[in-house]
């Protein structure tokens, strides 16, 4: 079963409940400790009758200066009498049981240095007088000053081996912790980011939108505008600024036209006036690679000249070279579509053969690409 790990708690209290298999036999022990997450001096025993499964009861203090006394020595190991200690078990019952009653038992006690206040914590081991704890052969013989010496400095260096342990496991698991809490704020930071750049992004193309709507709201008498989710689609177009503006253009178009003959002040384009749809998506895969990488330039030329034909065309001018460069949505003169047609000639005869239904409006009645295409078939 999952759980906590064993350094979350105290290190003396921690080391209470594995005290029972420090010493097999051992009656009971008890912890004197300062828990700097209340503040106060802590004192706690165990009975270690059923060591895999021990009751952990709390202790009155019934002296705290001189358990205080008792903790400002610096000491490793030291063997006490049992009556010496300031301290008593709470527990309800017709007597009060005070832990003193049993006299006959030796008490080892352990110091290890707390870091919060300074002063050492204390672990009481009870043992028998006789060396029956340790299971010599002859368990009526008492414990030589030696014997003594011996088994203090073992259950000590054994117990502080544990103590440090979890001392640096619960150090090592704060450095985790940090580490996880830093990735975690610098993840948020990264996220409150790409909100801002996106916010910003959708910002910026709304006020392209808005700023090439005017042109028709001017020359039309036309309030344009967008709705919110035409603005929330917004956020997702993926292309470049000419290409939005022709979007914008077919679709301001196709919303005059169908307004045409009504008292119309004030059009809103909705998400689905405005078609954001690749014109490299109207090729197939097979094909895709090769119009983005070869003929991308040409197709963004004849889909703006078709945009502008139509525009012109709406307007009910003539088709010249003039009023369609004009009509662009970055103005351009006329010499300089018709170099542009040259410069793109080869390509434009194969996007246009290959596909017969595009560019209608430019293919039968816009007399440069007519020459080009009369040309190539004369030829």
């Amino acid at each position: 079963m999952s759980g906590v790990f064993s350094f979350i708690k105290h290190p003396i209290l921690g080391l209470l409940e594995k005290s029972g298999f420090l010493i097999p036999g051992m009656e009971k022990a008890i912890a004197l400790y300062f828990d700097s997450a209340t503040n106060q001096l802590v004192c706690k025993s165990i009975e270690a009758t059923n060591i895999n499964k021990p009751a952990i009861n709390d202790f009155f203090i019934k002296d705290v200066p001189a358990a205080q006394t008792l903790r400002a020595r610096k000491i490793q190991y030291q063997w006490m009498a049992a009556g010496n200690l300031p301290f008593e078990e709470e527990k309800i019952s017709k007597r009060q049981l005070n832990i003193f009653d049993e006299l006959n038992n030796v008490v080892l006690c352990l110091g290890f240095k707390n870091e919060s206040d300074k002063n050492t914590d204390l672990l009481f081991l009870y043992l028998n007088h006789n060396k029956g704890n340790f299971g010599l052969s002859n368990s009526n013989q008492k414990l030589t000053t030696g014997e003594k010496s011996i088994i203090g400095t073992m259950a000590y260096n054994s117990c502080n081996v544990y103590i440090n342990q979890q001392l640096t496991d619960g150090k090592t698991l704060k450095l985790v912790n940090q580490k996880v809490q830093l990735l975690h704020h610098e993840n948020e930071n990264l996220n409150r980011k790409l909100i801002n750049l996106k916010e910003n992004y959708l910002s910026s193309i709304v006020e392209v939108c808005n700023t090439h709507l005017n042109k028709f709201s001017t020359e039309y008498g036309i309030k344009f505008s967008l709705s919110a989710d035409a603005i929330e689609k917004l956020q997702y177009f993926t292309g470049n600024t000419d290409d939005l503006k022709e979007k914008l253009t077919q679709s301001a178009m196709v919303a005059i036209n169908l307004n045409f003959g009504q008292a119309t002040e004030h059009i809103t384009l909705k998400a689905w006036d405005i078609d954001f749809t690749s014109t490299s998506a109207l090729f197939n895969e097979n094909k895709q690679t090769e119009v983005n990488e070869r003929y991308q330039k040409t197709l963004h030329l004849l889909n703006k000249l078709e945009n502008a034909a139509r525009f012109v065309l709406n307007k009910q001018q003539r088709l010249t070279s003039e009023n369609v460069g004009n009509a662009c949505p970055t103005p351009i003169s006329a010499p300089a579509i018709s170099d542009a047609l040259k410069n793109h000639q080869q390509k434009l005869m194969r996007l246009m053969n290959e596909y017969p239904d595009k560019w209608p409006t430019i293919r039968n009645e816009f007399r440069p690409v007519k020459n080009i295409l009369y040309n190539s078939n004369v030829g």
